[in-house]
């Protein structure tokens, strides 16, 4: 529309538009001359539609920000999801031995409820998705502690083929 009309007809476009949705907050009889009359003299808009078109403004930018919010918060999990199966692949690439002291240690570190939990459902022969979680999230800490020092030796090699080695190092 804006390139059918000059800058100030395009403008004087927009305020009749703006008129036309506020002539329903007014009292007037005739709304016709009303508008004719309002946009001539260059009247305010009528208080409550100001404060209607506020609100829908700003009920605009909540949206706006869940949105944002949300896409960052699955950008996040996709990170997230992405940096837990690369640690998954790292420690099922080690050794049993070397993954039976992660498996000690993780279990060591676990706060005492926890390890009391871990007691109890050994003797079950099944453990808990929470406790499962527990432990796993505690494994990755420990192998990206290990990664960190030096004691897992990880690189990401593209030269034959997109496969990850992994060097241990006591």
């Amino acid at each position: 529309m804006q390139g059918a009309l000059s800058p100030l007809h395009y403008e004087l476009f927009k305020e009749i538009k703006k008129w036309i949705g506020a002539i329903n907050y007014t009292n007037a009889d005739d709304k016709a001359a009303y508008l004719v009359k309002a946009i001539r003299e260059n009247w305010q808009f009528p208080e409550e539609y100001l404060r209607e078109k506020r609100e829908e403004q700003r009920k605009e930018e909540e949206e706006k920000i869940k949105f944002i919010k949300i896409k960052l918060q699955e950008e996040e999990n996709k990170k997230r999801q992405e940096e837990i199966k690369k640690i998954e692949q790292v420690y099922n690439s080690l050794d049993p031995l070397q993954q039976e002291e992660i498996r000690i240690e993780t279990e060591n570190r676990l706060p005492d409820f926890w390890k009391v939990q871990l007691n109890k459902e050994r003797v079950k022969g099944k453990t808990s998705k929470m406790l499962e979680a527990a432990i796993g999230e505690k494994r990755r800490e420990i192998i990206k502690e290990w990664i960190d020092s030096g004691r897992i030796k990880y690189i990401n090699s593209n030269v034959s083929s997109d496969k990850e080695v992994i060097f241990y190092s006591e």
